[in-house]
């Protein structure tokens, strides 16, 4: 394993979630550790327009601009994706108490505030009058909206970007903000991602058949990856946000240390293909992210998996599993199950679920996985909640156009 630096490590001091699951997440922590999960309910929107997928995820909280203590002014810009990833930001710079100023922002949603595109179109085709658009809408139709919206609002003035790489974009934001701290570039820096409810969206996932149409009356077991009868993913809303810190710096203002960030990996799949995943490219992030860590396979006590609950997605990831771990059958589970697919957000929510396992020494069951798909019987998942020592583990991300991410995390032993 590679020693420990204080003036190289990367270590987490605050974390933020909002999601289909709620935003406290000491109660979150509770149900994952106990395998229990929460019925998707209909959304009337895909019902009214016949999607076959009629399930979805939806934050149950308050996004109040006012209860979030956002101007006016600033909240004409801010789309329901910036007022969830600050709701997530807020949570993690309160439990992290690092200044702000010189923090660096790396927040991203799927397609910018698509909620807005959807308003324009209306609008132009109500009206026929391109000048009853409203002037705020360019700064909500940018990629880059959510992490420009978080930077006025919190008054920050470090380096601040978005990545977009579809499922993968928000572990991506993890590994660009700590290489910026890596680089020298700041000390400390707020990433992770975002993804709203909108029918565009959500239209488009179900015309590929990617959501499980199967189960609307059966809401409760709808995300089920590796089930043998797992027919898809359920689209869900969600935003996790991360506080990184140089370790010497964390350490000099006495900050509490939650977590570090060992190691990462990113590769492309390469392949042609857009929308199939293969397990190669999952495969060379794996071993990336170990590279880079230091440690070797059999050093990781539990993977958190991308698995989205699809046919080829889910197996596809096993196969690599297996050839970065050989013959050593490694603990994994798919958290998914729980959130739905929170498509751009699921990376830094996955990522700070696996923290928490770490912290706490358990691991969150695939819910609902049984009976398991007959590939995976003699190399199944973790399927019943279970209470065990952890020191390293690895997050999965993989997203359309084959962009592939992988962090691994060690558990904080100051």
């Amino acid at each position: 394993m590679r020693n420990s630096d204080p003036a190289r490590d990367i270590v987490i001091t605050g974390v933020g979630v909002c999601c289909h699951m709620g935003d406290d997440l000491v109660a979150i922590e509770a149900q994952l550790r106990q395998g229990h999960t929460k019925p998707f309910p209909r959304w009337e929107p895909a019902v009214e327009h016949n999607c076959r997928c009629q399930l979805i995820g939806l934050y149950p909280g308050s996004l109040d601009p006012a209860e979030l203590g956002i101007a006016k002014e600033q909240s004409r810009f801010m789309g329901r994706g910036s007022l969830m990833a600050l709701k997530a930001a807020r949570q993690a710079l309160a439990q992290s108490g690092v200044p702000t100023r010189e923090l660096a922002v790396v927040v991203s949603s799927g397609a910018g505030d698509v909620q807005t595109h959807r308003e324009i179109e209306h609008k132009l085709s109500e009206t026929k009058n391109a000048r009853r658009i409203a002037p705020t809408v360019i700064p909500k139709l940018m990629a880059s909206t959510v992490s420009a919206n978080l930077v006025n609002v919190l008054g920050t003035t470090g380096p601040s970007f978005t990545a977009s790489a579809a499922c993968a974009g928000g572990a991506y934001n993890l590994l660009l903000a700590a290489q910026l701290i890596e680089s020298g570039h700041c000390d400390a820096a707020l990433a992770g991602g975002v993804e709203v409810a909108d029918l565009h969206f959500y239209a488009g996932f179900d015309s590929m058949r990617a959501y499980n149409g199967q189960d609307n009356d059966h809401p409760e077991r709808a995300s089920r990856p590796y089930a043998a009868d797992r027919a898809g993913f359920i689209f869900s809303e969600g935003a996790g946000l991360v506080v990184l810190e140089r370790r010497a710096a964390a350490e000099k203002r006495g900050a509490k240390v939650l977590g570090v960030l060992r190691g990462w990996g990113m590769s492309s799949d390469g392949t042609g293909e857009m929308v199939a995943p293969t397990s190669e490219g999952a495969e060379r992030a794996m071993r990336k992210a170990l590279e880079h860590a230091g440690v070797s396979a059999n050093a990781i006590d539990y993977v958190n998996t991308h698995g989205t609950s699809t046919p080829l997605g889910d197996v596809s990831e096993v196969r690599a599993l297996r050839a970065v771990f050989g013959g050593r059958s490694v603990a994994y589970s798919s958290t998914k199950a729980y959130t739905g697919h929170t498509v751009t957000a699921c990376g830094p929510i996955e990522a700070i679920f696996t923290w928490a396992m770490l912290r706490g020494g358990w691991i969150a069951p695939s819910a609902h996985a049984e009976p398991l798909d007959a590939e995976l019987t003699d190399w199944p998942p973790v399927l019943h909640p279970t209470e065990r020592p952890l020191t390293l583990a690895m997050s999965n991300s993989f997203g359309f156009g084959g962009h592939n991410a992988v962090i691994a995390f060690k558990r904080w032993e100051g």
